[in-house]
């Protein structure tokens, strides 16, 4: 076709070399966004949408749209004679069908989001994918889309796991802007649909790193419990799914003396009819379970005791499955594990998130102010920092480095703000390791010394995180308003955190009064 085709119609095709285009000094753009991504599609494709043009005479044209393909088709060549003779589809206008003023209208309309909307990060996945499903090599399509052969690599995993009922719940939902590694997420849970709902609360309501490590974690012990559960039944033993279910005369077997005066081992208890066994609360070895004697008196691992009648309820302790009845004066065992659960993996998702702000180039405006307070006051995390090699493995974990004297001889002022953050970081992390830190009830009061202490550090240490944009998660909230934690989170109706006069939290709120 010729380069210099009379227009006959209100928009024909042609094809033009960039030396016949003029650029509009109307153009109401002042930023391009020629992104690398951008530029190397441009360069492995060449322009592919036809750029819109206005005939100027003598073989030249005026560019109404398209500033965006015309610069990054001539940023593909060094030389300017090559960039001149760099060809581009080109739609031709017809001058006298044009109006004034249309042309700032059309540049409007062209960019404008109510008139045009880009793919989605989940579309443009499923398009990578379509590409790789119908043969193309995955380096091939990093080529011609400009991205890296890891972006590709991910986005055809994601389309790949995101399955139809996420699909459905995303469409049901509105959540159309979630990023690739959000929607990754949401694929390695697809099997489970409570937990892509969890999740997309979670997301909505800022907290969503910390439930994706809650689910984590909870999927792997359930993966782990399902495979112990057979192993238990082939041994006889009775399990208590629920340890709120044991009687209150329970004990763990650790507790016990065997005949000679040892802790009482599981097998040489197995045989007594209070033998059961419940998951135990041990995050570092999934599908635990730690073994209790329904009535160690009953059963006679401890001396009868004297003035002790025996009653109708002592009586059912001897069926074969064990009774639910409360402890008195203690949380109950599962809320105990669920509130730990939650501090465990509260602390990995901050530990995480620190190590990212600590590798950052600058820093946050308010760490230097936090720095020389916490030096000159001097409280107890940083008083105990001399000498622990608990803390000095935390700032290994933080920043990566295995010490920091050589790296402060090269540091820029920002990241020598941020070293010395990171070693705040491990001395607060390293106080509040006590996973009692978020109770507030007498027994782990009187079990640690200095938890009240302690909780007060860790009040100082998240609220200042939360300060530099750290999303708190339910349990970490709980600690800074120095209130009982309540599982799961609340309700708008108590965001007050004064919650139900059912719930754990408010049942033992006068046990944690009394201890404080």
């Amino acid at each position: 076709m010729s380069d210099t085709a009379t227009t006959t119609t209100p928009m024909q095709r042609v094809t033009l070399r960039l030396g016949q285009i003029r650029v509009n000094e109307n153009n109401v753009r002042q930023d391009l966004s020629l992104d690398e991504q951008f530029l190397k599609s441009v360069a492995a494709n060449g322009v592919k949408v036809p750029v819109v043009v206005l005939p100027l005479g003598e073989d030249g044209y005026e560019l109404k749209m398209g500033h965006r393909r015309y610069f990054a088709a001539r940023a593909t060549q060094d030389t300017e004679e090559a960039q001149n003779a760099v060809e581009v589809p080109a739609y031709v206008l017809d001058p006298s069908l044009r109006e004034a003023g249309e042309d700032f209208i059309d540049q409007l309309i062209e960019n404008d989001d109510a008139y045009r909307r880009g793919l989605t990060e989940l579309e443009q996945a499923d398009a990578l994918f379509g590409a790789v499903g119908a043969g193309m090599k995955q380096t091939r399509v990093a080529q011609l889309t400009g991205r890296s052969r890891t972006e590709v690599s991910r986005a055809v995993k994601t389309a790949k796991t995101v399955g139809e009922r996420t699909r459905s719940v995303l469409t049901q939902t509105g959540a159309y802007d979630l990023d690739l590694e959000v929607l990754g997420v949401l694929g390695e849970f697809d099997d489970d649909g409570e937990a892509v709902d969890r999740l997309l609360e979670a997301h909505a309501k800022g907290r969503f790193e910390f439930q994706v490590q809650w689910e984590r974690d909870e999927r792997a012990e359930q993966q782990a419990r399902a495979t112990v559960r057979p192993q238990l039944t082939a041994a006889g033993v009775r399990l208590a799914e629920d340890s709120d279910t044991l009687p209150w005369t329970a004990e763990q077997l650790s507790e016990l003396d065997g005949p000679d005066g040892e802790p009482l081992s599981a097998d040489a208890h197995a045989g007594c009819p209070g033998h059961v066994a419940t998951w135990a609360d041990n995050p570092d070895q999934p599908g635990a379970v730690e073994y209790f004697c329904t009535d160690p008196d009953r059963f006679g691992h401890r001396p009868p005791q004297e003035d002790t009648p025996e009653t109708d309820d002592a009586a059912a302790v001897q069926q074969s499955e064990p009774t639910a009845v409360a402890k008195p004066s203690e949380l109950s065992r599962e809320y105990v594990k669920a509130g730990n659960k939650a501090f465990r993996a509260a602390e990995k998702t901050r530990q995480s998130w620190l190590k990212d702000l600590i590798g950052r180039k600058s820093a946050p405006k308010p760490l230097a102010a936090f720095i020389t307070e916490q030096l000159l006051t001097c409280p107890k995390p940083v008083a105990q920092w001399s000498g622990d090699i608990g803390r000095h493995n935390l700032i290994k974990e933080l920043t990566g480095y295995s010490t920091l004297a050589e790296r402060t001889k090269t540091a820029t002022p920002a990241r020598l703000t941020l070293l010395n953050f990171a070693v705040l970081a491990a001395t607060f992390e390293k106080r509040m390791s006590e996973v009692r830190t978020w109770r507030t009830d007498r027994t782990a009061q009187t079990a640690v010394h200095e938890l009240r202490e302690i909780r007060e550090d860790a009040r100082t240490w998240l609220a200042f995180l939360a300060e530099i944009g750290y999303p708190l998660s339910g349990v970490e909230q709980a600690i800074v308003d120095d209130k009982p934690y309540q599982e799961g989170e609340p309700d708008e109706d108590d965001a007050d955190g004064q919650g139900d006069e059912d719930t754990p939290d408010a049942a033992h709120a006068e046990d944690a009064q009394d201890a404080s």
